[in-house]
């Protein structure tokens, strides 16, 4: 690996990425010597960005040719994906594999990803939580009943819902009605906790917030995205190191 990108979905809101994504490019940046690029793999978030600061992202595919009319071949550029699930934005990576360019990992692989996030979170939050993702309208969505399938093998009381899949809200809402808790962290399953996390998971207006609060349950939320977390954050480095100790005479 000669050069590097990292990339993920993207945020409109500053907050997040100072907050969540900076953190983390941070963090697999000092981890090698070789140039960076950060992409967005959401066309929509890279418009509305620009429109709104005068700053413009580059998409993956632009980060690519940004790096080959440097001068580098494909097969010297690896990508470093930052998103949770491989669904259709990571399959946006996927399909740079067909140039010869090498792709990494989504937060959640395979199983002993799911295993490893469930025990963290499970160390990490004490009390009953919420996590509340995108989801996905590909197989990838299938994740989330996984970490609650795990989430309950473990007697942990957590749960996972979605705001577009297929694991609504009323899961978690009924679990924990049943198990009489009063009070709930809420917490975005999110890297960056930008537009979804501020309208539908916090957000005053039919959001998982006020659904929770309209059945009884007194909401407290969790600051920031994932990318602020620190065990997360060292799950990316993880993989990252795998990659590079996978070609040590390159490094």
């Amino acid at each position: 690996m000669k050069a590097l990108i990292i990339a993920t979905f993207g945020s409109t809101h500053e907050d997040a990425l100072r907050r969540d994504l900076d953190p983390v490019v941070d963090e697999l940046k000092a981890m090698t010597d070789v140039p960076v690029r950060v992409a967005f793999t959401s066309r929509m978030v890279i418009g509305r960005y620009e429109k709104k600061t005068g700053i413009r992202y580059e998409n993956e595919v632009e980060a690519v040719e940004g790096f080959l009319n440097e001068g580098f071949r494909p097969e010297e550029i690896f990508i470093q994906p930052l998103h949770i699930i491989e669904g259709f934005e990571f399959d946006k990576l996927v399909d740079l594999r067909s140039r010869g360019v090498a792709v990494g990992e989504a937060l959640f692989h395979e199983e002993a990803d799911l295993i490893r996030f469930v025990n963290e979170a499970g160390e990490r939050f004490d009390e009953p939580t919420v996590f509340v993702g995108h989801g996905s309208h590909t197989a990838a969505d299938k994740d989330y009943d996984e970490l609650n399938r795990l989430f309950e093998e473990n007697n942990l009381p957590h749960r996972v819902c979605t705001i577009e899949g297929s694991v609504d809200d009323s899961l978690p809402l009924d679990y924990m009605k049943g198990r009489g808790y009063k009070e709930v962290l809420l917490a975005p399953l999110l890297l960056l906790a930008g537009d979804h996390a501020k309208n539908d998971i916090f957000g005053d207006d039919d959001s998982v917030k006020t659904r929770f609060e309209a059945a009884g349950i007194s909401v407290a939320p969790v600051a920031g995205g994932m990318g602020s977390w620190d065990f997360v954050r060292a799950i990316y480095a993880e993989k990252f190191r795998t990659y590079l100790e996978a070609i040590p005479c390159e490094n």
